[in-house]
């Protein structure tokens, strides 16, 4: 019941904004920050300030003539009303709106230009701690086969990761049996930044756009360890939404936050900015900055970026289902 309300209050408020809207408000302010950053600089600006400083002392202490101190004034009133000193007084009224700004320090990025994916960045397999084995593995409960960079393209600074109907053997894992060999009627691609960055705390967001999904299939931002557990999905879409974070505990029992929506969560749009921010207490997940979930932190070690998509079920797969990633970005706090 306490689910039922707090949906139904959500979407009364306006549900998601729009993804268009977010990036213009988010692109605004970012503007208006580098603006502010760049009066701060300006000649005039740094003038004003040492005249502030000086207007503010009685004359007598300042050593000035009657006519120095009355030049001094005159030239103090002619800057306070320049454009410079205005617009840099307008925009530190909303200083308080760059809070989101300056709390973060950009540590990774990846706009996928170039025409192909970065193999300096990005790995096409999984990444799996403690183990020798270096063939592509695929988990052994779903119905595909990763193949190494064939499902995974680079075009019009997009990353696309596909699914098709293709049918397919290799390798697959489970955390009771280890590696066995599989086959599956569907193949799909995975990226991970195990190789490249890995972080502890901090932000990561990234724009991802997906069509139709048929049943039993998904596609999924997640972090990860290179072990089985900790796992944290950014933002899983399957036949649920789904945010979540899951961790073994010492007694060897699962710890695990989930929060799931239905698919009419992401009505809006095809495109959608998702981010989680991870402190030491807590983990909280957003979409076009709102605040979905909220969950007590669980995972106290660096974890790498993925993308991947894939098939739990045998849906009617006719052509490529595609997840797109248009950027993605990770961020550590400021100290």
């Amino acid at each position: 019941m306490v689910g039922f309300f707090k949906r139904l209050l959500f979407h009364l408020s306006g549900g998601i904004t729009s993804t268009s809207k977010y990036e213009a408000r988010r692109d605004a302010l970012e503007k208006k920050y580098e603006k502010y950053l760049s009066l701060k600089q300006t000649p005039n600006l740094r003038r004003y300030q040492e005249l502030a400083t000086q207007v503010a002392t009685p004359r007598r202490q300042s050593g000035l003539s009657q006519k120095e101190w009355g030049a001094m004034k005159r030239e103090f009133a002619g800057l306070r009303k320049s454009a410079e000193v205005l617009d840099f007084f307008r925009l530190q009224k909303s200083s308080d709106n760059f809070h989101e700004i300056t709390r973060w320090e950009l540590a990774f990025e990846d706009a996928f230009g170039g025409g192909a994916l970065n193999k300096d960045k990005w790995l096409t397999h999984p990444a799996l701690v403690g183990s020798a084995i270096s063939t592509l593995y695929t988990p052994s409960d779903e119905n595909h086969i990763y193949t190494d960079g064939d499902n995974v393209a680079v075009s019009n600074h997009t990353l696309k990761i596909m699914v098709k109907r293709k049918r397919a053997t290799g390798v697959g894992f489970s955390g009771q049996v280890g590696f066995v060999p599989i086959e599956r009627e569907y193949t799909s691609g995975i990226v991970n930044t195990a190789e490249s960055h890995v972080q502890q705390y901090g932000k990561v967001e990234a724009k991802i756009c997906f069509g139709k999904l048929e049943k039993g299939m998904y596609h999924s931002m997640w972090l990860g360890t290179g072990k089985m557990l900790p796992h944290v999905n950014v933002l899983r879409i399957g036949d649920e939404v789904e945010f979540s974070v899951f961790a073994e505990q010492k007694a060897g029992e699962d710890l695990r936050y989930v929060e799931t929506w239905k698919r009419s969560l992401l009505k809006k749009n095809t495109c959608y900015v998702v981010a989680i921010e991870w402190s030491k207490e807590r983990i909280t997940w957003k979409i076009n900055g709102v605040k979905l979930f909220s969950a007590p932190n669980i995972v106290d070690e660096p974890m790498y970026v993925a993308f991947s998509s894939g098939v739990t079920g045998n849906p009617p797969l006719l052509f490529p289902a595609t997840l797109e990633v248009c950027w993605v970005k990770a961020y550590r706090q400021r100290a």
